[in-house]
């Protein structure tokens, strides 16, 4: 977005604590910017995007790149837009896979705090949610190892015992 945007946006939202953490602010300035920040750094939890950068629809390229090419599905992303009609919401909402869609004229600061710390909750909520299936899955895959060894243990114990008994000599025979 515009710097402006960017210097009003951090104004309204500089103290703002979420879980007792306050904000940490990335800017870019247009899409390849972007694309580049998030290429490099570890997941954001929201981005606040502008709809028209460059073309009328680089925001939205972004939003396709994170969710198709980064695939991070965790990221919130609100689209913001001071022209609203260029891209229609309930178009927007459903062919993108976004959480929010704002027009920039009803982000006063307080909408703005609400969203912002709503979204970064939200992602929190769906971070831990994700982590704990990822430990489950590593449970499960671990059990599955160990039921495993241990049914394999059992396998060549059976074998050796069937083989100890053919191989074992009979009673009466010499074992040299």
């Amino acid at each position: 977005d515009d710097a402006d945007v960017h210097q009003v946006t951090k104004l309204a939202l500089r103290d703002v604590k979420v879980d007792g953490r306050g904000l940490r602010f990335v800017s870019a300035y247009s899409t390849k910017e972007a694309r580049e920040i998030l290429r490099d750094s570890p997941t954001f939890p929201l981005v606040l995007l502008d709809v028209v950068m460059e073309t009328e629809d680089a925001g939205l390229q972004v939003v396709k790149f994170i969710r198709g090419e980064l695939k991070d599905n965790l990221c919130r992303i609100i689209l913001r837009t001071g022209q609203p009609g260029s891209a229609p919401e309930r178009d927007i909402i459903q062919q993108y896979e976004i959480n929010d869609y704002k027009a920039k004229n009803e982000l006063t600061a307080d909408r703005l705090f609400t969203t912002v710390t709503a979204t970064v909750r939200n992602f929190l909520a769906v971070s831990r949610i994700e982590g704990a299936r990822k430990g489950l899955e590593s449970i499960i895959d671990a059990s599955a190892s160990v039921f495993q060894l241990q049914s394999l243990e059992s396998f060549a114990r059976g074998i050796l015992e069937q083989l100890s008994q053919i191989l074992a000599p009979k009673s009466g025979e010499s074992t040299s």
